[in-house]
């Protein structure tokens, strides 16, 4: 805008301390000058005084703007530290599922089968989220395994069929007399595989425990059977972005179903929670409380780092580093905090005791016995097998899935500052989602992979939001998955750091869960209705089940297990409820959140002017100019030249248009 000589135009886009010490066409900050944040209705001209001229100030308030747009570049060594800290925040979850899925198989104090399935599930992890960002929704998103299919293996371990056998110890044969076990021992142990030769003329058991043995007879069965279930299920959740058929579900799912769902399952991961925290309660807090400060309470705050440059020499730079490695700066402090309790002698070395898992030694023999490379590829643990039971508790995980994925699409899209994704990129990422949770069925991983809310939540942290930060993460989870023994280091991450740790990144998990009501009217009755009678039976009616399992007999033994698993899963049975209330209660799509959701009008008139990029970004850029010169990919859900109004028909579209 022009001036005449005596008002000079400035645009405040940078922080400042003193106004009068800066020239005139300096850029300074509206804060120093208004004395608080403006707000977007104060974003107007506004002329100040600077000594004895008047200058008339161009506002333009750019605190809310992000350190690194989704498709900047930032500096490589800075990408790498960014992905180191995504890396180390991924990583955590990724040895809780391995332990939990080996939990289900009855492979807890297998840290040989551990490690093979944190390989796998950090290799798939890294191959999905590769994947996701590049050709999927093209959102930073982290895949990784999903809460929503480890809850019903908790179930699924606790039914009759899949309760643990005691381990047995390996037994020695005689092999100079020839004496070969009775059937009662071939039952229980591969006795083949143990005909070690003595020269006392008995047969006698060690005091070792036959670990292996009990691996081929009794967990990798279990494993085998969840692969083909998961190959079925994952085929299904493909199928739903293929076919467009989140389209359909976006009309009927809205935030009063997904709050509840989701909320009750970061509710129920409690529990997974006080097991990684509870072997020690100070470290577990100490870590949660470091994270906390530099991310939280430290916000805002610039640290000064030293710096050298040819053109400046050494020199003093300010930057969040605090904020953006929260962290990563975390899990390295706790874990130095409990190799001193280590090395001092203050922790117990008794293996029985729940403590000796904050020792920096626990499990410093698997790190000895894997091999310096694995390669995870399809059927290591053997032919996939089939389980009804199994089958339909992925099934219901699968719906689940689909949902938090929607939901975490529109929040990375908000806090990365962009338009609501357009169907086809929804359609293209839960097929994506489901094309790798069908392959991780063929490696065996026993979960699926979906997007995870957390790393969501660490851009709102960080600020930053670069896709070749997510890129860079799945290469260096790619390095952790094949260079076995880095990934059998992190096994030995003490259990207190991983869970202090997690704390946050659940808390921003329930925290962002909670924001989707902002889409619905909550002062209605009908809507405080639906989310506190949904809460209140997913938690009243599975804790009955589980307390009076006996009760319910149907004349079916496969229906009562199905029974079990539907009822006992709290997020299912409390997103049913909400679903069928939400559904049924009158009310419109504006007050149910409908309309917001599913037509992206959700943004206000503050978040309308807080984008940063276009629905470009959602393009595939490589593809898209040659699927412009194909008329029939615009009929075809997953393509950007998708529409919905492509598969009506002329009279639904004139019907369409009058209504308007």
């Amino acid at each position: 805008m022009e001036k005449d000589d005596k008002d000079k135009t400035i645009r405040l886009n940078k922080p400042h301390d003193d106004l009068k010490t800066r020239g005139k066409s300096s850029a300074v900050d509206l804060q120093d000058i208004l004395g608080k944040k403006p707000s977007i209705a104060e974003q107007k001209t506004q002329k100040i005084n600077v000594g004895n001229e008047k200058i008339e100030l161009e506002i333009e308030d750019n605190s809310w703007k992000l350190l690194y747009k989704v498709s900047d570049s930032p500096p490589f060594y800075m990408t790498l530290l960014f992905a180191l800290q995504q890396t180390l925040m991924v990583l955590p979850f990724c040895v809780m599922s391995a332990i939990m899925v080996a939990q289900s198989v009855c492979a807890e104090d297998d840290n040989d089968l551990k490690t093979q399935l944190l390989s796998t599930t950090i290799f798939l992890s890294a191959v999905c989220t590769f994947l996701q960002t590049t050709f999927g929704v093209r959102l930073p998103v982290y895949q990784g395994p999903t809460p929503a299919y480890i809850v019903p293996l908790l179930v699924i371990s606790g039914l009759p069929d899949w309760k643990c056998e005691p381990m047995w110890n390996k037994i020695i044969f005689n092999a100079t007399t020839g004496t070969v076990p009775n059937d009662s021992v071939k039952n229980n142990v591969l006795w083949w595989q143990y005909l070690l030769c003595n020269d006392s003329g008995e047969n006698f058991t060690t005091d070792e425990p036959d670990i292996v043995g009990y691996r081929e007879i009794i967990a990798l069965p279990k494993l085998r059977a969840m692969q083909g279930s998961l190959i079925l299920a994952g085929g299904i959740h493909m199928l739903i972005g293929l076919t467009g058929l989140v389209g359909v579900l976006l009309n009927v799912v809205g935030p009063l179903t997904v709050v509840p769902t989701l909320l009750l399952l970061g509710i129920e991961l409690n529990g997974v929670m006080n097991t990684f925290c509870e072997p020690q309660w100070g470290v577990s807090a100490g870590t949660c409380l470091i994270s906390i400060i530099l991310a939280v309470y430290l916000n805002g705050w610039n640290m000064p780092l030293p710096m050298y440059t040819r053109g400046r020499g050494c020199h003093i730079v300010r930057y969040p580093l605090q904020q953006v490695l929260a962290i990563l700066f975390a899990i390295l402090i706790g874990w130095s905090v409990c190799g001193i309790l280590t090395y001092a002698g203050a922790l117990t070395s008794d293996p029985n005791d729940k403590q000796y898992k904050t020792r920096t030694d626990f499990g410093a023999d698997t790190i000895e016995r894997t091999p310096w490379a694995t390669v995870p590829y399809p059927g290591q643990f053997g032919n996939s097998e089939f389980n009804t039971g199994i089958f339909l508790a992925f099934f219901l995980a699968t719906l689940l899935s689909v949902i938090e994925s929607i939901a975490d699409y529109y929040a990375c899209a908000r806090l990365s500052h962009l338009p609501p994704p357009p169907l086809s990129a929804m359609n293209r990422g839960i097929m994506m989602e489901g094309f790798m949770s069908m392959i991780a069925g063929f490696f065996g991983a026993g979960h699926a992979t979906t997007t995870y809310s957390n790393n969501i939540g660490l851009i709102g942290m960080t600020r930053v939001a670069s896709r070749r930060v997510f890129q860079m993460l799945a290469i260096q989870l790619v390095i952790c998955a094949v260079i076995g023994k880095l990934g059998a280091v992190f096994v030995t991450i003490p259990y207190p750091v991983l869970g202090g740790s997690s704390i946050l990144s659940f808390g921003l998990f329930i925290g962002i869960m909670l924001s989707y009501l902002q889409f619905v009217d909550i002062n209605l009755t009908r809507n405080m209705a639906v989310v506190g009678v949904s809460m209140l039976t997913g938690l009243m009616v599975p804790n009955w089940v589980k307390e009076n399992s006996t009760a319910i007999k149907t004349g079916s033994d496969e229906f009562d297990k199905f029974l079990m698993m539907t009822l006992t899963n709290p997020s299912f049975f409390g997103g049913f409820v909400a679903f069928i209330l939400d559904n049924t209660l009158k009310g419109t799509k504006r007050e149910r959140g409908l309309a917001a959701w599913a037509l992206g009008e959700s943004q206000s008139v503050d978040t309308q002017s807080q984008k940063e990029e276009d629905l470009d970004v959602y393009e595939i850029p490589i593809f898209t100019k040659y699927l412009n010169k194909i008329p029939c990919m615009k009929y075809l859900p997953i393509f950007p030249t998708y529409t919905p109004e492509n598969c009506k028909c002329r009279k639904q579209l004139t019907s369409d248009k009058e209504k308007q």
